[in-house]
């Protein structure tokens, strides 16, 4: 194509046709000019096209890590309510004679369902991390749906998890201490818990007052958390919505 386009200018100046060489050399200029504009038009259709595909697979991943996220926490927000539930029961000031009377099989029920305030949401970042670090952020159009997830992963994640772990060491060190080594209760961690070993009614009467002064202490932090979860839960919900919306378009 070049030889062509060479051999007709030659023969323009051999045949001392000046004028018309020069609108010949102006016309193929626009020609390899407009040439490069297709090029960079198909090039950055290109770009565009495969920056929309890496957007909707980034969309995709984070949508399967909250919609896995909002069935754990659902998960644990039920099992926190049990918990609650349980400990309302023990917290007055006066013995609760209902408890008192429970035979051993429902008192070793009861202390399980106790067992459901240790129950933890551990949320699923890598997603997340995988994004803000590889600059995959970047693609996400919506600005909504960057700041709900910035303030879901950044702040009320990490706020749950402090709250969560120093729960965790009260109820390890301290009801669940006297759960454990007075009470003679041991669990077996199955997908389903389950008592290795149960405790009876009398010790329960010999320990209830402990049991109730630690229950009260935890009470209060386990009410918080919960609804700190409820407000993780309405946020995740939203940003799901938010998402589905924005892959459908």
């Amino acid at each position: 194509m070049i030889k062509f386009f060479r051999r007709i200018r030659q023969n323009l100046l051999k045949e001392n046709k000046t004028g018309k060489y020069f609108k010949y050399a102006i016309g193929e200029i626009i020609l390899v000019v407009i040439g490069i504009l297709i090029a960079l038009s198909i090039n950055n259709w290109n770009e565009d096209r495969q920056a929309t595909n890496l957007a909707k697979e980034n969309y995709l991943n984070i949508l399967t890590s909250l919609e896995q996220d909002s069935f754990t926490i659902k998960k644990t927000i039920e099992r926190n309510i049990i918990g609650l539930e349980a400990l309302r029961k023990i917290i007055p000031l006066e013995k609760n004679t209902e408890l008192l009377e429970l035979s051993e099989e429902n008192l070793n029920k009861y202390f399980m369902d106790v067992g459901n305030t240790s129950r933890s949401f551990i949320p699923k970042s890598g997603v997340y991390n995988l994004l803000t670090s590889n600059n995959g952020f970047d693609l996400i159009k919506s600005d909504k749906i960057k700041s709900l997830l910035i303030n879901l992963y950044d702040y009320q994640y990490k706020a749950y998890e402090d709250l969560d772990s120093q729960i965790d060491n009260k109820y390890h060190n301290q009801l669940g201490s006297i759960i454990r080594e007075k009470m003679g209760i041991v669990v077996e961690f199955t997908p389903e818990p389950s008592l290795a070993q149960g405790t009876s009614p009398e010790l329960l009467k010999k320990h209830y007052f402990e049991l109730a002064s630690e229950s009260r202490d935890l009470y209060g932090m386990l009410s918080f958390n919960k609804n700190d979860l409820i407000q993780i839960e309405q946020s995740i919900n939203e940003l799901i919505s938010l998402i589905r919306d924005e892959i459908k378009e």
